[in-house]
């Protein structure tokens, strides 16, 4: 390099073509050592303020920091000091140097609150209020059709291990099949878990039960009151087979009578072939709440073979009291049925 160029430089003479020229030969290895000596390193600092004016789009406390953790770590590497005899262009030169002491550590400090974001990745919540359903179809592809009141939360971890969510309320799903990677879902004191079938699960905040009804594919249902593994409960459903959960009594109920009437919310119809109607209550019970009593053990027995839409609780009522010629009053969550006077 010209030294008549470098003298300009340092007298703020330098045209801009001469500038350029000496700022890229203070890069170069040479150029370093020249400018290293021409300050007579002292490991000083300029100030946070002179930072800041120097290289404002640069955050300067971090900035600050860096070049200081720099400094003090390695006594060799070229540093600031400030002299009266520095003009504006040196300041210049030796912020070259300085967002290069700082390139890196802005690199890292970028990684690492990526990282931590990614770390701290938020599991995905998908939620309906009353008379609203939902459907969601998750990234491999499965469906979930999610009925009122109801919440999903997929795990931030989806796909990265096994697939879990947990669920709040009844949602349908149609798991896309993956034997590498299971279906797991967390319900209150159970698990439901899948390779890839269709299915029911009802799970509502404050009932004492947990309800799996399997349509496709077959289903591990556990229960997971106590947590180690000696003290699960655990049944196999298979297509057509539903399973309840007592979970005040840690216990399991499974049949398979008009498994698709726990399908009638998403569905919107209610199927009895040949059932009594106690069977049918039971259903009543399992799927709105609805204890049901009998005036005599005939009524109990009336059999029911209807197919209608399960418009509301009111409406089934009335229809299965016009199909048997029966009566019935409701009472809060009792049902009871007599004989017509």
């Amino acid at each position: 390099m010209n030294k008549k160029i470098i003298d300009k430089f340092f007298t703020n003479q330098a045209t801009p073509d001469e500038t350029r020229k000496v700022l890229e030969w203070f890069e170069s290895s040479e150029g370093k050592k020249y400018l290293q000596k021409r300050l007579d390193v002292d490991f000083g600092l300029m100030d946070r303020r002179e930072l800041k004016e120097l290289v404002p789009e640069l955050e300067s406390e971090m900035l600050y920091s860096a070049i200081h953790q720099s400094i003090n770590k390695k006594r060799n590497i070229f540093s600031l000091h400030r002299r009266d005899w520095i003009g504006y262009s040196i300041k210049v030169a030796a912020a070259l140097l300085v967002i290069a002491v700082a390139s890196l550590f802005l690199i890292i400090q970028q990684q690492y609150v990526a990282e931590q974001l990614l770390a701290e990745q938020q599991p995905i919540i998908f939620q309906t209020q009353g008379e609203e359903t939902k459907n969601i179809t998750l990234a491999d592809g499965s469906v979930i059709n999610l009925n009122e009141n109801s919440e999903i939360v997929v795990s931030p971890d989806y796909l990265k291990g096994d697939r879990e969510i947990t669920l709040t309320g009844e949602a349908f799903f149609d798991v896309e099949h993956n034997p590498d990677q299971p279906f797991i879902i967390h319900t209150h004191q159970s698990s439901v878990e899948v390779l890839g079938t269709a299915f029911n699960v009802r799970s509502i905040e404050g009932q004492k039960n947990v309800q799996v009804a399997v349509v496709e594919g077959k289903v591990s249902f556990k229960s997971e009151e106590n947590g180690t593994e000696s003290e699960q409960l655990a049944v196999l459903l298979s297509k057509n087979q539903y399973g309840y959960l007592d979970l005040e009594n840690r216990a399991f109920d499974v049949d398979d009578l008009a498994v698709e009437n726990y399908l009638a919310w998403k569905d919107g119809r209610l199927v009895f072939d040949g059932m009594t109607l106690a069977q049918v209550c039971i259903q009543f019970n399992r799927i709105y709440g609805k204890e049901c009593s009998f005036g005599n053990e005939r009524i109990a027995n009336l059999k029911l073979t209807s197919n209608f839409s399960s418009n509301s609780m009111e409406k089934t009522m009335e229809v299965i009291a016009m199909t048997l010629e029966i009566d019935y009053e409701a009472i809060e969550d009792r049902v009871h049925w007599s004989q017509n006077e």
